[in-house]
């Protein structure tokens, strides 16, 4: 192979390299804690946030209403006693008996619509913690092959890395200096037809004579990258 035949594969098996250690990277991540899992756990636990301070309000809202029904029961029993015997007196505690005791239908109202929120929140719970359940279920499940394929791609690796040094050293040490020189990304263009594959734009007459006998390395005139015929 030429220099730039060399570099063009040079270059791939460095991509390949890093998507292998990319791959690798996650799959380790994922095996040490699945994403998913985390995520079904947090879940589980606003929905069970959210169930305790319903529950903590249904329990205010009980002792509240449990004081006004007393004090409730207590004045109705005072207005039926018999003992006030002045008009006014009486009507004003009669009043005062059916503002509490549509305060109390009001109350019991607002305690009806909190149950109702209890329940969705239980409901939630319920729905998040299922969900838990078949998420870890499924992420045991998925283990077993992900070491497989992590066990694959690891081999893989030695392997890129083990080809990628060898190739690197057919390289001529000017013609690496050139390419770790090019800050342009890839740094290898293939030429389709006479045109730079990565900027299209037409290499010169003298550089597709250049690169025809392959004993030179040739670079595109716009982009810079080096150039590998086809």
């Amino acid at each position: 192979m030429t220099s730039a035949q060399l570099l063009l594969r040079y270059q791939a098996l460095v991509d390949r390299e890093r998507a292998l250690r990319d791959s690798i990277a996650a799959t380790d991540a994922r095996l040490e804690s699945d994403p998913a899992v985390v995520e079904s756990e947090e879940t589980l636990a606003s929905a069970r946030t959210t169930q305790d301070e319903v529950a903590g309000r249904l329990r205010d809202s009980d002792k509240v209403r449990e004081e006004h029904r007393s004090r409730l029961r207590s004045r109705q029993k005072e207005l039926m006693s018999g003992r006030i015997r002045n008009p006014t007196e009486l009507m004003q505690m009669s009043d005062e008996v059916a503002h509490m005791k549509a305060r109390f239908d009001d109350e019991e109202e607002a305690q009806l619509r909190i149950m109702e929120d209890a329940e969705a929140a239980d409901e939630a719970v319920r729905a998040a913690t299922k969900n838990l359940e078949d998420t870890r279920r499924l992420s045991a499940e998925e283990e077993p092959g992900l070491r497989s394929q992590l066990a694959e791609w690891n081999t893989e690796l030695e392997d890129v890395v083990a080809e990628k040094e060898a190739i690197w050293a057919q390289v001529p040490p000017r013609d690496q200096t050139l390419f770790n020189r090019i800050r342009v990304r890839p740094p290898i263009a293939k030429v389709s037809g006479t045109k730079c594959s990565a900027c299209h734009v037409t290499v010169t007459s003298s550089g597709m004579q250049i690169l025809r006998k392959g004993d030179a390395l040739v670079q595109c005139e716009n982009c810079g990258r080096i150039l590998v015929a086809s």
